[in-house]
């Protein structure tokens, strides 16, 4: 089941009360969620990322007046040429820091997104009134979906459209798409989950499979992670591959 409009979430809402007898709304916490988000938008968080290599990229730039054996017109070259060089070369090593900083948080609030799904399948009470051997394989699947678009994704595009009123639509599309990306990858082994809850007899035992399930999924997660945001930084690492070669040259050949 793939969700992509507000119709697809409240189908899965819906779904998820009739078939497993949760309210997955009732795990929201936002106070969690913003902690996460202060992280991903707060000014300081670009300013030490991606302004700081920026800044030691031009005094890098300055010390090349004093270390380099300029004359005459050479100044002019080095000073124009140089600055846009090194500038951009601080520019991409920013972009990349910030990136692997992000992927750092989204990780972490990913993991919160489980925690969720472990406090959903723990509730005895009501799991124990719609599950049964025949839907219990796809549970977690169902769940982990639920928890990321009916608890996740609404918390941290509210709380972004809150903290960031210039800029919050372009940063709220990027981590919907990301967690939208990793809803619709997860893999829960369905087969081995089947077979390890056709052993037990109770829920109590269902719900440790649960939990061992859920844990397991994590490695899988992590690689889609990985995935998506080295796709991010691929073209970047070229592009700074290729402008520090283009540096290394102008700097040989002015000196």
């Amino acid at each position: 089941m793939r969700i992509r409009t507000l119709k697809d979430v409240e189908k899965l809402d819906h779904k998820i009360k009739e078939e497993l007898g949760i309210d997955v709304q009732k795990y929201r916490n936002e106070e969690v969620i913003e902690n996460f988000v202060e992280l991903l938008v707060f000014p300081k968080y670009v300013i030490n990322w991606v302004i700081r290599p920026i800044l030691i990229s031009i005094v890098i730039f300055i010390f090349g007046f004093f270390i380099f054996d300029l004359v005459h017109i050479e100044y002019v070259i080095y000073g124009v040429i140089g600055l846009i060089l090194f500038l951009v070369v601080g520019i991409i090593t920013g972009l990349l820091f910030l990136i692997w900083k992000m992927k750092s948080d989204m990780w972490s609030i990913i993991n919160y997104s489980l925690e969720i799904m472990k406090s959903a399948v723990t509730d005895i009470n009501q799991v124990n009134n719609q599950v049964n051997k025949e839907n219990r394989k796809d549970v977690l699947g169902l769940l982990f979906k639920g928890v990321i678009h009916i608890v996740t994704i609404p918390m941290i595009s509210k709380i972004i459209s809150d903290k960031v009123p210039l800029v919050g639509g372009i940063v709220n599309r990027i981590v919907k798409k990301i967690l939208t990306l990793v809803s619709d990858k997860v893999k829960f082994d369905e087969e081995k989950l089947k077979q390890e809850l056709n052993k037990t007899e109770n829920e109590s035992s269902a719900l440790k499979v649960y939990s061992s399930s859920i844990s397991s999924a994590t490695k899988g997660l992590e690689k889609v992670i990985n995935f998506t945001f080295g796709v991010a930084q691929f073209p970047l690492k070229i592009g700074l591959g290729i402008i520090l070669l283009v540096l290394i040259l102008f700097l040989y050949v002015i000196n």
